[in-house]
This record gives structure tokens, sequence and C-alpha cells, in this order.
């Protein structure tokens, strides 16, 4: 998905909350900032209409920015551990409420979207999750490719879940679980390559022993999304090996939407409305989309 004028001043939003998060240094604050502001300004004036990069490729240079100025190498790491230990609380009441219900897949489906919102990056920490949880479990998808995601199930034998931030990582756990309960199947669950925002990475991953239940890989990235040609070897072996692809998060989506692969299928709620736009649907709709068709559940 390509990056829109609307998508510039809450890159300098994002920026600056990231910044205060790593530096208490007024100065370094300002220093930035401007450093951040020039290099929108050269993406504006500069960049033509037929190769605009995607939101996470600009993000990228705007952390390594931060991260290059502030000295500061993972500010989110505290708030991280914070939200693993949340979401773990939850984890009992969760897995109930999913083996409770008439659609077991469907429920840590939603569940796992509810999840979606632990997002620093979009939402700077104002949300109300147990608020958030009980919405999307009412809730209709904008976009449901649930049938075509049962099929595609049933004939996997390896999947990948690119996974997105920590916190929301325990109810992709409360997923996979569904899913290996009714199918016998490898999966592999992809972390960031380097701390960037409060997105997983490996020790995030394992936080909540996601090993338990998933080969924890390290996809060499280190923007909020998947950028293909950052990614490692291994990363890229599994990827194109995989027999179903599950992409959560909006920064996933942002940088894989174009991918020409039947086998993925993006899970997240639209955060923003550029992308609702972009999807046809309202903000704050929950996704299941995948392949080349969309449907109802």
């Amino acid at each position: 998905m390509k990056t829109y004028l609307d998508c510039i001043p809450c890159m300098i939003r994002q920026a600056l909350d990231t910044t205060r998060f790593s530096t208490d240094d007024e100065i370094l604050k300002r220093e930035v900032l401007e450093h951040v502001m020039l290099l929108l300004i050269n993406f504006v004036q500069n960049d033509s209409s037929d190769e605009y990069p995607t939101p996470p490729q600009i993000g990228r240079h705007i952390y390594r920015i931060i991260k290059e100025i502030t000295k500061c190498e993972d500010p989110y790491r505290e708030i991280k551990i914070k939200y693993n230990r949340m979401a773990l609380n939850k984890y009992s009441e969760l897995k109930s409420i999913i083996e409770n219900s008439s659609d077991s897949l469907l429920t840590a489906i939603k569940v796992a979207v509810a999840g979606n919102i632990i997002d620093f990056g979009i939402n700077s920490g104002e949300f109300d999750l147990d608020s958030v949880l009980k919405d999307v479990l009412n809730k209709s998808f904008g976009i449901c490719d649930y049938d075509l995601f049962q099929s595609s199930l049933e004939k996997a034998k390896k999947i990948l879940y690119i996974g997105d931030n920590a916190g929301e990582i325990v109810f992709d756990k409360l997923l996979i679980e569904e899913i290996l309960k009714r199918y016998n199947l490898k999966i592999y669950f992809a972390v960031r390559g380097k701390p960037i925002i409060n997105d997983v990475t490996i020790e995030d991953a394992k936080q909540v022993r996601m090993d338990a239940v998933a080969e924890i890989v390290d996809s060499g990235c280190d923007a909020p999304g998947i950028i293909l040609e950052l990614c490692s070897k291994e990363f890229l072996k599994i990827y194109n090996e995989a027999e179903l692809i599950i992409s959560k998060g909006q920064g996933n989506y942002e940088t894989l939407d174009e991918e020409d692969k039947k086998n993925i299928f993006f899970l997240f709620r639209a955060k923003c409305k550029i992308v609702a736009k972009h999807l046809k649907v309202k903000v704050n709709d929950i996704i299941l989309k995948g392949g080349k068709k969309e449907g109802t559940c």
C-alpha cells in the first residue's frame, strides 16, 4: 500500500511519541523532529507518483533516526513486558470464551483481531482492552474470507504466522492453539529483526512462551512491517514454502497487500481512515482478507 499525504501528520506524531519514550532531553527531541521532517519533506518533494514507498518503509527510516540521535535501542521494552503480562492475565478467560463458543475457530480469530488494538504506533496507548474485546466479539467483519480460510487450513501442512505487536501475541497464541487442535500441521511465528515501536521481537515472543506452540523465526526485517527484500534467507525460505500465511496487523498489510499470493490472509483491525478507504470499509472494521475473494460472515 502506498504512502498518502494524509499519512505524513501521523508519522510526525508517531516520531514525537517514540522520541518522548526514548529521551527526556528537549534538545534531542527537537533534533529528532527536525531530521524526521526533513526526511518527510524530501519524500513529498521528490517521490514520483509511480513509486511511492509503503508507510513502514518510511517508518523504518524514521525510527532509525530516533535511535541514532537518542541512543535508545528499545524505548518500548518495559511497555512490551507490561502488555504481555496484561494479556497473559486474560489468557484463561479468553480461552474459556473460545472453547464455549458455537464456532471456536471464528471466535479465536476475533480474539486475535481484538488484540491488534495494542499498537503504540497508532494509539499511543489510548485504548480500553476490555471494551475492545467486548466490541469485537459482538461485531461482524468488514471483510471476511472465513470459508476460504478454513479450506486453506485443511490443505496446509506448513503455516507462517507473521506477528505484529507484543501483548497482542498472546491473542495470536490462542488462535494458533485453536488451529493446532483441529489440524495436524507445523506453524512458524515470525518476529521483527530488531526492536521497533512495540512490535514483537524474539524476546517478547519467548516471554509468552510462543515457542511452546510454534517455531519462532526472526524475519531479519527492522521495519514496522515485512519488507521482503530486507528479510533473512531463513524467513524467505519459510515464506515461499508455506501453504498458508497469516499476516497479522496493519503494518504487515501495508507492506504485503500487493503480493500476488493466494495463500496469504490478512488479519487486523482497520485503524485509520487511509487503510479503511483502501479496503472500502469503515475505520475500526475487523478484517479477515485472503486470496482474490472477499466474503462475509
